[in-house]
């Protein structure tokens, strides 16, 4: 996957980052058989103000995780590969849609907290 088109499903989500970095493949295995592939379809690392979230394309899907950061929240009921830290989205407009649910949750948390601040 293209850094360009990480961008635009940011941008077009509507989550908010500081900063995107190619990392290595985390599906494929690392050996000589998989040299071209790997290059060719790296992951990539987001920071965000929630924490990074990774975005990579495995063989026949997207893998959206973001286990590091303290978000648990299931975003689909479709039948995919998903806990409250990941989803497996099979087309760009589900990864799309995964990362727009994501987001809104991500804004209700915002409210939440400010709510709470304000109550103070």
């Amino acid at each position: 996957m293209e850094k360009k088109v990480v961008e635009a499903l940011l941008t077009l989500s509507g989550i908010e980052y500081q900063s995107i970095w190619e990392i290595a493949n985390q599906y494929v295995p690392v050996n000589e058989h998989y040299a071209v592939y790997r290059q060719n379809n790296p992951w990539w690392l987001i920071f965000t103000d929630r924490g990074p979230i990774i975005i990579g394309r495995r063989k026949r899907v997207f893998s959206i995780s973001w286990k590091d950061t303290n978000i648990r929240f299931v975003v689909t009921t479709d039948d995919v590969t998903k806990d409250q830290t990941m989803v497996h989205a099979w087309s760009l407009p589900k990864a799309l849609e995964y990362l727009i649910t994501l987001r809104c949750y991500i804004d209700q948390l915002k409210r939440n907290e400010e709510c709470q601040m304000n109550s103070l």
